[in-house]
């Protein structure tokens, strides 16, 4: 067997192709760093229609094509073919499915799994274009494909818990709305906008069965995900975000704060100036110099004192284990604070008693939104790398591609 032989041979074992299919030549071009393989189809016999798998009979060839292969050692490789027609009595005349690629693709099956990892690896587009030495479009396309790909085979799987939040797109008032799977910390799907229309779009895109299989839904206060929960997930609890309550309280205090520091200092009395981050914080993380500012000032008679009591005991709500009780709880708590004499706190107590309900379905199912910020904070890397996006297609791609957990290879 000639050298020449050989190495069709073994071309045609690394393409993973046999018998009608078989390598014809390989052609070297030393300037341009490529390798070209001819690749010939050698049967007269009846062809499968690339759409319903039927034998077919066999038209004729197409005219040849392209594709990138991984490289040979540094030198870019390249298949050229001819695919054959089946002329199917269902679906007229078709390209023949071919075995190293899919239907329409212009890279092999085996160079778009490199190119996958590597634009895992890098992180960004940009990166990936330079080591793999494609267009900014080649590129994408692959990773629209993948995901595309990804999506089509998620399969209807049990989906205890959800978690809906918002995340800047762009400058302004530009929002996309994340639907995300809490437990298994991963991004179910992405849509532009933030309304009843866009979180209806992202529940309907899961199955039937999977919208059956939630327990409960967390979410912060926005009416329009509290409407759209309602309506596509009936059985599904609602669970108000207690991170995002907590916010009421603290708002409140540092209202309180700044009136009382306000009226003091008119009367030359420094006393709590610069101490709005020490009713803020949780007094657990205080450094060593504000504990002990702290301590010398929270127990004297001062409104914001007594606003920051309010706000700490309500911190127990969340440790009780059966509704009952909490709501026996917030009742006494409900009454101190509404009876405080301070406007701030007692506006703060009606938000929250407006929350009740879906404050207490915490104590059942124990989740927050904590899992959608940090799904949310690594969309904010995704976004710092590729230093923005203007298409928010190609925005949903890159999150999916890099959060989906999809499975994305050919």
């Amino acid at each position: 067997m000639s050298i020449e032989e050989n190495l069709e041979t073994c071309y045609s074992q690394l393409l993973g192709i046999d018998s009608p299919w078989m390598v014809e030549s390989i052609k070297l071009n030393v300037a341009y760093k490529t390798v070209n393989v001819e690749v010939v189809y050698k049967s007269d016999a009846d062809v499968y229609c690339s759409v319903c798998n039927e034998i077919s009979q066999k038209k004729d060839h197409a005219k040849k094509r392209t594709w990138r292969h991984l490289d040979t050692m540094q030198f870019g490789t390249f298949i050229h073919a001819q695919i054959p027609r089946a002329n199917c009595d269902r679906h007229g005349v078709r390209n023949i499915s071919v075995p190293w690629s899919e239907p329409h693709s212009r890279f092999t099956q085996l160079f778009i799994r490199f190119a996958i990892d590597v634009i895992k690896a890098c992180g960004n587009l940009s990166d990936a274009m330079s080591l793999l030495r494609l267009s900014w479009d080649e590129v994408h396309l692959i990773q629209q494909k993948a995901v595309e790909r990804g999506m089509r085979r998620r399969k209807n799987k049990h989906i205890k818990y959800l978690g809906i939040d918002e995340k800047s797109f762009r400058k302004g008032r530009n929002f996309v709305t994340v639907l995300n799977d809490l437990e298994n910390q991963k991004v179910l799907d992405v849509a532009q906008g933030k309304s009843m229309e866009t979180a209806d779009e992202l529940f309907q895109s899961l199955s039937v069965r999977t919208r059956n299989s939630v327990r409960a839904v967390a979410a912060d206060m926005a009416v329009v995900y509290t409407q759209a929960i309602q309506k596509n997930l009936p059985e599904a609890d609602i669970v108000y975000d207690k991170f995002h309550l907590a916010r009421y309280l603290n708002e409140a205090v540092e209202s309180v704060w700044q009136s009382e520091n306000r009226d003091l200092r008119r009367k030359n009395n420094n006393s709590i100036s610069g101490t709005k981050v020490l009713w803020l914080k949780n007094p657990a993380n205080h450094t060593d110099n504000q504990e002990e500012r702290f301590r010398n000032i929270k127990l004297k008679l001062y409104k914001v004192g007594r606003a920051w009591q309010i706000k700490e005991a309500f911190r127990n709500f969340w440790t009780y284990k059966y509704k009952g009780y909490a709501k026996r709880f917030f009742k006494r708590w409900y009454f101190w604070a509404t009876h405080s004499r301070l406007k701030p706190i007692i506006r703060a107590a009606k938000a929250l008693k407006r929350h009740l309900e879906y404050m207490l379905t915490y104590l059942e199912h124990r989740i927050t939104n904590a899992g959608s910020e940090g799904i949310n904070s690594r969309i904010q890397g995704i976004k710092a790398r590729a230093r923005g996006f203007r298409n928010f297609q190609h925005y949903r791609s890159s999150i999916l591609f890099h959060l989906g957990n999809l499975d994305l290879f050919p």
